[in-house]
């Protein structure tokens, strides 16, 4: 039977070209490597590599066979990868991660009568940008994830859990609870933005875009949406954040469409099509399905 760890060894040296930098990538030393694939090609009864030249070079049967060999771990990486998912789905325990936008007080909220109602799952949370998230979903280290402007992937199933209202902050005075602000308007002003994390600043962006105006950023980028509003205090320029992170409504506005539409940012639930085949999980999901949209209705009201 081939070493895996052989295996891996001659991948490297065949990607890199040289075994000392497959030793260093694979975190051995270079004899190791040296030892394991003259080990490897002795089991395999013929060479990988032509040494003693200025360059190392591929023997002729390493031409057919390295490329074997990269199948082979790939299928182990992919083995690897649904024996994590599997095991997830199999026990009691759901990994979920969530974007800022979401809101770890409120995302608290919307799942609390389940943690009450099923004690025997654990609720793992974790909070991170949206290419963070989008990564951990797709390698297996988060079973679901909350937010905005996740990658659309055909293995992935989405459901919409709820539509925060967009407010407009730094417009006129202090406006009463009717006034609103539409996008024109808004783009003949300095627009303040949060770093790309979460996705609000893509997602802004967007809404400009589909109407076809040109958007004058502020250079600066806020670290929070608090910080959105202190800046619009300071005169800097003006904002767009979700109802539900704004400090002071009062000095805030209904941001409408051309039809004076409020428009919404949505937030919605994304996970593996694998992840409803364990029960643990798809009770879980049955709960998104049925009961969060109610639940998110209520806060907003």
């Amino acid at each position: 039977m081939y070493s895996l760890t052989a295996l891996r060894y001659a991948d490297a040296v065949a990607r890199l070209r040289s075994f000392s930098a497959a030793a260093r990538e694979c975190g051995v030393s270079q004899p190791t490597v040296s030892a394991a694939i003259a080990e490897l090609e002795t089991q395999l009864g013929a060479p990988l590599f032509v040494r003693g030249g200025r360059q190392l070079g591929v023997a002729a049967p390493g031409l057919r066979l390295l490329p074997k060999i990269a199948d082979v771990l790939a299928a182990v990486q992919l083995l690897e990868s649904q024996t994590r998912e599997i095991a997830s789905t199999a026990r009691s325990e759901l990994r979920i991660g969530f974007t800022p936008l979401v809101g770890a007080g409120r995302l608290a909220l919307l799942l609390d009568p389940f943690r009450r109602e099923h004690r025997e799952m654990h609720l793992l949370f974790f909070e991170a940008g949206v290419a963070d998230l989008d990564q951990r979903l797709e390698s297996g280290q988060l079973d679901l994830i909350i937010g905005s402007g996740f990658r659309r992937v055909r293995s992935r199933k989405r459901l919409k859990l709820l539509r925060d209202p967009l407010m407009v902050c730094g417009v006129g005075g202090a406006p009463d609870a009717s006034a609103t602000a539409g996008l024109e308007a808004i783009s003949q002003q300095r627009l303040l933005l949060t770093e790309d994390l979460c996705g609000l600043a893509t997602a802004t962006r967007a809404l400009f875009e589909r109407a076809e105006l040109r958007v004058d950023a502020y250079p600066g980028r806020a670290m929070s949406y608090g910080a959105l509003e202190d800046w619009v205090e300071l005169g800097l320029g003006v904002a767009l954040i979700p109802r539900f992170h704004v400090r002071n409504r009062a000095r805030a506005c209904t941001l409408v469409d051309a039809g004076g539409e409020a428009m919404h940012l949505e937030i919605e639930a994304v996970w593996k099509s694998s992840l409803a085949g364990g029960a643990p999980a798809a009770t879980f999901l049955t709960f998104l399905h049925r009961v969060v949209p109610q639940l998110a209705r209520g806060l907003a009201g």
